[in-house]
């Protein structure tokens, strides 16, 4: 079996979709986790809320506020992942890269990825900022290489 440049292009979107997709259910599992809906116990959940309380805590916020801030990111990351699942399945059955919905779902990744960097630098966190950049550069690198490979 030989593996065309069309069939790669199409496995890294698929790629992101399901990093995307892993990320959004180890957040909302976290999130869960830390709200007493699941138990202590339970292992597939991320540390990120935790993670989110403790940055915006430099600001004493309300106890919501790193709550919505948390929700609006894990809907961002069900969006790319259902971005780019929408964009590898146009893609696959066009037998061709459909550039509108790549888009969308690179679009949509790197801003979440240049929306973090931003947050990282208001909170004082770079610690985090180095794996948001990696992040960005890695999704950039990508799509790039979609459109100029042949």
């Amino acid at each position: 079996m030989q593996l065309t440049l069309f069939s790669l292009k199409v496995v890294l979107v698929l790629f992101w979709g399901a990093w995307f997709a892993v990320v959004f259910l180890t957040n909302l599992f976290g999130a869960m986790k830390s709200f007493g809906m699941l138990p202590p116990s339970w292992k597939f959940a991320s540390k990120n809320y935790d993670a989110v309380v403790k940055a915006t805590s430099i600001y004493r916020p309300a106890s919501w506020v790193p709550r919505i801030l948390f929700v609006g990111v894990v809907l961002w990351q069900l969006i790319a992942a259902a971005l780019y699942l929408w964009a590898f399945a146009v893609s696959v059955a066009a037998h061709a890269i459909v550039a509108g919905p790549v888009n969308a779902a690179f679009g949509t990744g790197i801003a979440l990825w240049a929306a973090f960097m931003l947050a990282d630098e208001i909170t004082i966190k770079y610690g985090y900022e180095q794996s948001h950049e990696l992040l960005f550069m890695a999704q950039l690198v990508t799509l790039l290489a979609i459109y100029l490979l042949p």
